[in-house]
């Protein structure tokens, strides 16, 4: 017997409409989840958005950065205007 995997999620029926985008980041709040693999980078890119962009940055840190996301981690990301997820270095 073969079983077939799908690498999508079905649709939810409570699915949230997407957020607008903004036209800049000034005032934005902003949810940097931090996979706490490159620490250095992530604090330049909470840096940079802060005092170059005007941003209000809430770092959420997941407790391993190999694992996928806590629900409380994603609801509370999901809360900001913008989220800041899954940086490949």
């Amino acid at each position: 017997m073969i079983e077939f995997l799908s690498p999508v999620w079905p649709d939810r029926a409570d699915a949230r409409p997407p957020k607008k985008r903004p036209a800049s980041l000034e005032g934005v709040s902003v949810a940097l989840v931090d996979d706490n693999l490159d620490i250095p980078f992530t604090t330049h890119l909470e840096t940079l958005m802060t005092t170059r962009y005007g941003a209000k940055v809430r770092r959420l840190v997941k407790p391993s950065g190999t694992a996928p996301s806590p629900a409380a981690l994603i609801a509370d990301a999901a809360e900001a205007d913008v989220a800041v997820v899954g940086i490949g270095l």
